[in-house]
């Protein structure tokens, strides 16, 4: 495996987001196992930068498969129940339908659920750190993520995506969210932001060199999403408790 540079530089920036926000709202978590998933995910988040263009390729051997045991291994004995393996089977028909469409050749839709996967992934995290809080601020980055996916393969000049697409992405993310957020509506503050990107997308690029600057924008505009989201998931739950 390649331990030189880093290529995929937007995967490890969203792993490292996706175990902030399996944190939050970051007094409720068990820190002695929240220190312990830092070397866990400082291990997956390299195989799975050496195995995205694998399986995009669908040229996975014995050996990448092999690879991809010890990350799984911590999860295995976690105590579960009913609801924690609903939860678990998030993640994993997410990356079992990444698998299935980049099998089928559906690239771009490949890349969309596999963003969407990584995103996922707070919510196994959530559950490592014994987190009792995690669910309302996973659920808002998946949503949040799975949409900007499709945003940004919409606004790629070369991508035959329709910006309906995105725009009902969020639509229907955003019924779900303030219907999940009854009880903590200080969060939907969190939504204003990428509401306005989402529900008024624009044109698309003009050139595939403007991907770049779209990804850095992007980045910070994920940072200021995940700090809203501490900020107001944090206050609601204190309100609550008052």
């Amino acid at each position: 495996m390649n331990r030189g540079k880093v290529r995929n530089h937007a995967l490890y920036f969203l792993g490292v987001l996706t175990y902030v926000v399996a944190l939050l709202p970051f007094f409720s978590v068990n820190l002695v196992k929240a220190l312990v998933l830092i070397p866990i995910i400082a291990y997956t988040l390299p195989i799975m930068e050496y195995l995205q263009p694998k399986i995009m390729s669908l040229k996975i051997g014995y050996k990448d498969i092999l690879l991809m045991i010890p990350p799984i291994i911590p999860y295995v004995f976690l105590p579960y129940n009913e609801i924690r393996i609903v939860y678990v089977l998030i993640p994993l028909m997410l990356m079992l339908l990444t698998f299935t469409l980049y099998l089928t050749k559906y690239t771009m839709w490949g890349n969309v659920i596999g963003t969407a996967f990584e995103a996922s992934i707070s919510i196994v995290w959530g559950l490592f750190i014994n987190n009792p809080l995690f669910l309302i601020p996973s659920i808002y980055w998946l949503f949040y993520i799975f949409t900007g996916a499709l945003y940004v393969e919409y606004k790629i000049p070369y991508r035959k995506l329709d910006k309906r697409v995105v725009q009902i992405s969020w639509v229907v993310s955003l019924v779900l969210l303030i219907v999940l957020s009854l009880n903590n509506p200080i969060t939907l503050i969190t939504l204003i932001e990428p509401s306005t990107r989402y529900l008024i997308p624009g044109e698309k690029l003009k050139s595939p060199k403007e991907i770049r600057e779209l990804g850095k924008r992007g980045s910070k505009k994920d940072i200021l999403f995940v700090v809203l989201l501490t900020i107001t998931y944090t206050l609601s739950r204190i309100f609550l408790t008052i």
